[in-house]
């Protein structure tokens, strides 16, 4: 039987490079994100590749439009095998605020981002997981909820409650045949909206840079075969 794996958050560089990953394994790959403009042109370009996709329109940080991404792809094809969810941090800096910065306005927004909407796209998809006995979610989280780093104050409390979250359920989980994990982004990912960010602004110091499919070979890797938690990739801002 095909497998299914859905992307939230499925850009043109993080998100087609793990599409690309899984769909060399022979998964069809359902890609979510909220313009049906930009999810037309990655699933063309998956089909010229050969690889079965469709694009499902939905905001990743709105629950009530997980939930109803989830019953479409449901429908569309049977079921969800594997759950990647790589919600992005919108454009550079974007609602990051510093430690000494942080109030509970821009840490609830940063909750609501990296954290809430894991937590909702995680009830949406569990049950049927849980029920089949076979499943996998996967978390695109970052360095900063291994390492504190004073600039990413608001997020990394968000990462560091995000990692104790899916630790706690790869442990809950771990004997009844549904996976969690997660790939910590320690480094600039080639392509991706930081790094052309900073390619323009001159910089005193050379960030580290990794090539998305790198982060993808780990998302497989962790899939795969399922005998850790987590990996780290890049040693950015440590």
């Amino acid at each position: 039987m095909t497998r299914t794996l859905a992307i939230f958050g499925a850009g043109p560089v993080l998100g087609m490079a793990t599409a690309r990953r899984f769909g060399r394994e022979g998964f069809r790959v359902a890609l979510v994100a909220r313009t049906a403009r930009t999810l037309d042109g990655l699933v063309a370009d998956l089909a010229e590749e050969g690889i079965e996709a469709a694009g499902f329109t939905a905001d990743v940080y709105d629950r009530e439009q997980i939930a109803a991404a989830v019953e479409a792809i449901t429908e569309r094809f049977g079921q969800l095998d594997a759950v990647a969810f790589n919600p992005g941090g919108g454009s550079m800096g974007e609602g990051i605020a510093p430690a000494l910065d942080v109030t509970p306005e821009n840490l609830q927004l940063i909750l609501d981002r990296f954290l809430l909407s894991g937590v909702a796209l995680v009830r949406a998809v569990l049950p049927a997981m849980e029920a089949r006995g076979d499943g996998a979610i996967l978390f695109t989280a970052g360095q900063s909820g291994l390492h504190p780093t004073p600039f990413l104050g608001n997020a990394g409390m968000a990462q560091a409650a995000l990692r104790n979250y899916f630790h706690n359920l790869n442990a809950a989980l771990a004997d009844k045949g549904v996976y969690v994990g997660a790939v910590n982004v320690g480094a600039l990912i080639e392509g991706s909206v930081p790094h052309r960010a900073l390619t323009a602004t001159p910089l005193d110091f050379e960030p580290e840079v990794i090539s998305p499919e790198v982060f993808a070979e780990h998302f497989w890797d962790l899939y795969a075969k399922r005998d850790r938690a987590e990996a780290l990739v890049g040693s950015f801002g440590k």
